[in-house]
């Protein structure tokens, strides 16, 4: 069988358990998550009403990071995906120091998701510590991990089902209240520029930081694709259908929000959904609301997980992490990559407590900017592969319009990138990003060596 062949088997392969809607789910589960309600509030503060343009900008962005991901996967889909792409492409430096970066910053993400979680579920029982909510909340979604594939797809599908249907209720109330009484804010956020960019431009750009942020998640959906049957046909419906959603449910949702709070009155400790939700007299809301984005962080934590144990199995395979790590089980679960995972986020919870909220909010920050990295990295790996793909390479995701699409994308990054470092506590999450990024870097000359056992 030729190569040619060999694609065409793997693309009309029954094997795998994810269909384009499982697939779908787990992108938007890894996706939708603190970031949106309750991180968002940040962004709005900043970019005031024209976080509607920030949130599409920022999906516009995101779009082209899945499609060039994804498009390499409909071609060859491998554990691992992205990162063994990178290695072969660029080099091994680089496909460890994205590995690495990847996971490094997937663990950060599962501790300032699972610190999140506590602290909202005290909402329902405040005499019980957020600590031992996070810790149980993080047992919870180790166990879920252990499901298999099939059943942790078919869960983070119910989850996006749920945080769909908040969100679409929310815009449907929403829309109500401002077909009936119109603007709930003192001046109509689109009658002019200054109402529009209420912080200026620069506002507007400093956003940007955390709404990408909010859609990071997306390595979710890449990692899984080496699970999914038919990738040529299943992975660019699931991507469109992932792209197309988030993007409509994130900017109606932000055009609700700024059409119902006074940007001035913003309390960014406070979820803006309920904030908003409060301003147009559903005060009772709350409750569910809290509900829900209890619901969506475990979401996204169950879909970062997930995400953190093939890019260990990864690492493992090419001798960059410890090999043992790598081995499955006759039924092909990976015992040691999910136990390493679990244990290593559960320490990070714990030192996430015992140091304190503000420097933990640092190294947290710092995982905005291993996105912009490894979403760079991504892009450039994609042209090359454009320059350098088989001729039975054929497929490519219809979401990034090629080359061109993607070297526009990685100048709007480093711009970006520039723009963000104004602010004096982006830049120290910066400096955490660098500095992580330098010692993973170092530690490749002692892997080199030993190529892990």
């Amino acid at each position: 069988m030729n190569k040619r062949d060999s694609i065409n088997s793997i693309n009309e392969d029954e094997k795998g358990g994810l269909n384009a809607y499982s697939l779908a789910g787990i992108g938007i589960g890894g996706i939708i998550g603190a970031g949106l309600f309750l991180g968002s509030s940040m962004a709005i503060r900043q970019a005031g009403p024209s976080v509607i343009l920030a949130f599409l900008f920022g999906g516009l962005i995101m779009s082209q990071v899945l499609g060039a991901m994804t498009s390499i996967s409909i071609n060859r889909p491998v554990q691992g995906s992205f990162r063994v792409y990178t290695e072969e492409l660029l080099g091994k430096f680089s496909g460890f120091v994205l590995g690495w970066i990847v996971f490094v910053s997937g663990i950060l993400s599962l501790g300032s998701e699972a610190i999140a979680i506590g602290v909202f579920l005290k909402y329902f029982m405040p005499s019980i510590a957020p600590s031992v909510f996070a810790i149980v909340a993080l047992i919870i979604v180790i166990g879920i991990n252990r499901l298999g594939t099939k059943y942790f797809g078919y869960i983070e599908s119910i989850m996006a089902v749920i945080k769909i249907a908040i969100i679409a209720i929310f815009i449907f109330l929403g829309v109500f209240v401002i077909i009936k009484s119109g603007f709930l804010v003192r001046q109509n956020p689109f009658s002019n520029f200054h109402s529009f960019f209420a912080n200026n431009i620069s506002g507007f750009l400093q956003s940007m930081l955390i709404v990408v942020f909010t859609y990071n998640g997306i390595s979710a959906i890449a990692m899984a694709t080496s699970e999914v049957r038919k990738p040529a046909t299943e992975i660019p419906r699931a991507t469109i259908i992932v792209t197309l959603g988030i993007i409509i449910l994130y900017v109606i949702s932000m055009l609700v929000i700024v059409s119902t709070i006074e940007i001035e009155s913003f309390n960014t400790n406070i979820s803006p959904f309920i904030q908003s939700l409060n301003k147009m007299g559903y005060g009772w809301a709350s409750t569910l609301i809290n509900g829900v984005i209890v619901v969506a962080i475990f979401s996204v934590m169950i879909g970062t997980y997930y995400g953190c144990v093939q890019i260990l199995v990864s690492l493992a395979g090419a001798g960059e992490a410890p090999r043992f790590i790598g081995k499955s089980t006759l039924k092909g679960f990976y015992k040691y990559s999910w136990l390493a995972t679990g244990s290593i986020a559960v320490i990070v919870v714990l030192l996430g407590f015992a140091i304190g909220t503000k420097l933990f909010n640092y190294l947290v920050s710092s995982s905005s900017y291993f996105t912009f990295l490894n979403w760079s990295i991504n892009l450039v790996t994609y042209i090359i592969w454009l320059k350098n793909r088989k001729e039975y390479e054929m497929h490519n995701s219809p979401l990034i319009k090629g080359r061109t699409g993607a070297i526009i994308t990685i100048v709007v990054i480093i711009i970006l990138t520039v723009i963000s470092l104004g602010v004096r506590d982006f830049r120290v999450g910066f400096y955490v990003a660098l500095i992580i990024t330098v010692i993973i870097s170092v530690f490749y000359r002692f892997i080199n060596v030993k190529r892990m056992f």
